[in-house]
């Protein structure tokens, strides 16, 4: 009976041991993780999400500050009689990092930004100095709507060795990182082309790209970005607009492209295809990060609409003199 009872205790210390040596390695594993999403802080966030002056918009363009210093501006706003202008107060980001050990080599980490803040829109008379030609009058309606937005990216570690023989934790593939604020609106799939070459991303929780199979513009042929949204409203109700050829190591805000996309045709689910064609890219960087933006026109011209509907999208995408499937 007593050897019984000591084998017992060696056994019961064994497994103790065992479970905390895991959980140890767990720990070690999870702090050397945090330690590397840290030092590359800036690629895993998301752009263009922060405090913004108000911004005047002609078909969902912003208008320069020079034609903004202009005493005339030619008209291509959506409404002839006001001139709209809109702005982002009060942005705050909290972020969570959750790490999933799979092994002393291999792990991933759900990051999440819940961003909020308020948005701004503001509707001034149009005063007509031409033909086609106008000045801003007197404001007409002010409205504010509350901005309550998280995002989700999943991107997967493994451990290497570098050529120091030191052993570091890399990034080898992520999701896109998506979001989206209100109920009525969403990015449901994002058609990246390149050449003759085509990636489609639709199930943005669990669908990576990597190094091996990454998101690649040529820098010498011809590239398109198609946003697919779904929305309650039929037709072009959206503004789709985003941000490329921004590098993370880069702090330069002039190298950010910004474009707007341009709605094409409904398919047969209902669901909208807006389009951007792309210009090469003929940096040389190593990577770049952009985004895409789909917001609704209620959001932006209806003040009687209270919610703020917004889907986004942010990537990390490479570029190549020349690109094949």
């Amino acid at each position: 009976m007593r050897k019984l009872f000591v084998l017992a205790l060696i056994t019961m210390g064994f497994l103790v041991s065992c479970e905390i040596a895991e959980t140890d390695t767990n720990t070690d594993v999870e702090d050397a993780i945090m330690r590397a999403i840290a030092a590359d802080d800036s690629t895993y966030g998301l752009d263009g999400l922060g405090d913004i002056d108000e911004e005047y918009y002609s078909l969902g363009k912003a208008v320069s500050e020079a034609q903004l210093s202009l005493e005339a501006i030619e008209l291509t706003s959506l409404d002839s009689n006001y001139v709209w202008s809109f702005g982002r107060r009060g942005m705050e980001v909290e972020r969570e990092v959750i790490v999933e050990v799979e092994n002393d080599s291999a792990a991933q980490a759900l990051i999440s930004h819940h961003m909020t803040g308020t948005f701004i829109v503001r509707q001034f008379d149009r005063v007509w100095t031409g033909e086609r030609t106008w000045d801003r009058g007197d404001s007409v309606r002010f409205s504010e709507k509350p901005i309550d937005m998280t995002t989700h990216r999943r991107v997967a570690f493994r451990k290497r060795v570098n050529d120091a023989g030191e052993e570091q934790w890399i990034p080898t593939a992520m999701t896109l990182l998506s979001g989206r604020a209100g109920s009525t609106l969403d990015i449901e799939a994002l058609e990246w082309i390149a050449e003759d070459s085509t990636m489609v991303l639709s199930d943005f929780d669990t669908e990576y790209y990597s190094r091996r199979q990454p998101l690649v513009l040529s820098r010498s042929g011809v590239n398109q970005v198609n946003i697919i949204v779904s929305n309650d409203v039929e037709g072009e109700a959206e503004q789709v607009i985003g941000r490329l050829g921004y590098n993370p190591r880069m702090s330069r805000p002039d190298a950010r492209s910004r474009f707007h996309s341009y709605y094409t045709e409904t398919l047969e689910n209902g669901d909208k295809v807006y389009v951007q064609r792309v210009a090469p890219i003929r940096q040389h960087h190593r990577h770049f990060k952009g985004f895409v933006e789909a917001i609704d026109y209620r959001t932006l011209f209806d003040h009687d609409y209270v919610e703020y509907a917004s889907a986004t999208l942010g990537f990390i995408y490479t570029t190549r003199e020349r690109v094949r499937p």
